[in-house]
């Protein structure tokens, strides 16, 4: 055994990547989190899309769902996180987010990678309506304007010539469902983590997805079988980066980054699928993409007036 392979000399390589890591800025560590995050989307994304050439919609949803489901179990088991602290809004949750990842699956099988990646985007314009309704949150005129603006963008994507795909209105429910994920959220993470935000979503997702897939149960191939269950991990490590991005960095300096995934999936269904996007999608994408921006930008701005407003009175006090 040579000097640079002992336990010491290794210790101290890792040692030495882990200070360089934290010396970089928060937000450049956001980035590469969300970078290594969209390109691990894009894989599933592309894995996904293959598999639905051939095998049914939802038993392609079911094991995206039981393979990234059985991946956390080890840090489950480790840590805990079985038994919500919100049951009944940890089952709704659940019953949500496994839903949009069913939409979601079927919106890449279904249609070019940009358009269902641009679709999906409209979550945040959901996020605003949403949060009037369930968090008791008022918007100012801004936002308002600019979630009208965004479904604008919607419905260009969705083919004003009346040539539009069925397809497209899933990934549009799914990204209402994403946005009713994320506001349950802000219900339950109080006391419950991402793992078992991920359980729920997983265990509901596959229930959802189990009669249909057998009904419709085309036997994989072995290496259809390694694409599902490369699927799933991919799926999982992609969540996982996407969660250290936004712990880490500031939404506002993550958004514009996100939004390049729509870069991401043209270039990945170019290469892949041969597919190009239309001028709807790409005009449509960008008022998604730039209203979505804005919002996000307003929220920050909000947040950062509310907490400097509590200094203020924490001072006064």
């Amino acid at each position: 055994m040579t000097d640079h392979d002992t336990p010491t000399a290794y210790s101290a390589r890792r040692d030495r990547l882990t200070s360089w890591w934290f010396t970089l800025a928060p937000n450049t560590r956001g980035t590469l989190w969300l970078l290594m995050s969209m390109s691990l989307f894009t894989v599933m994304a592309v894995l996904t899309k293959f598999l639905g050439t051939r095998l049914d919609p939802m038993q392609v949803a079911f094991f995206r769902l039981f393979f990234a489901t059985a991946i956390i179990m080890p840090w489950l088991i480790k840590d805990g996180g079985f038994i919500p602290n919100h049951p009944r809004l940890m089952t709704l949750r659940g019953i949500i987010g496994g839903g949009a990842m069913i939409c979601m699956v079927y919106a890449f099988v279904k249609l070019p990678l940009a358009d269902a990646q641009a679709i999906q985007f409209a979550q945040a314009l959901f996020m605003v309506p949403l949060a009037i309704i369930f968090l008791g949150e008022v918007p100012g005129w801004r936002r308002i304007t600019a979630v009208i603006i965004g479904f604008l963008g919607v419905l260009v994507m969705l083919r004003p010539s009346g040539d539009f795909e069925p397809a497209a209105f899933v990934a549009l429910f799914g990204a209402l469902l994403i946005a009713g994920a994320a506001i349950m959220v802000k219900l339950v993470s109080d006391k419950d983590g991402p793992l078992t935000m991920m359980l729920f979503s997983g265990v509901f997702g596959c229930a959802m997805t189990v009669v249909p897939m057998a009904l419709n149960w085309i036997d994989p191939t072995p290496y259809e079988w390694a694409m599902l269950a490369g699927m799933g991990i991919v799926g999982a490590g992609a969540h996982n980066c996407f969660l250290r991005a936004y712990r880490v960095g500031e939404a506002t300096a993550m958004a514009p980054i996100d939004y390049t995934r729509l870069l991401f999936a043209g270039v990945a269904g170019f290469l892949f699928f041969g597919t190009v996007p239309d001028i709807y999608t790409i005009v449509g994408a960008v008022i998604i993409a730039a209203t979505s921006f804005y919002i996000a930008q307003r929220e920050a701005a909000v947040a950062r007036a509310k907490a400097a407003a509590a200094v203020s009175e924490s001072k006064a006090e």
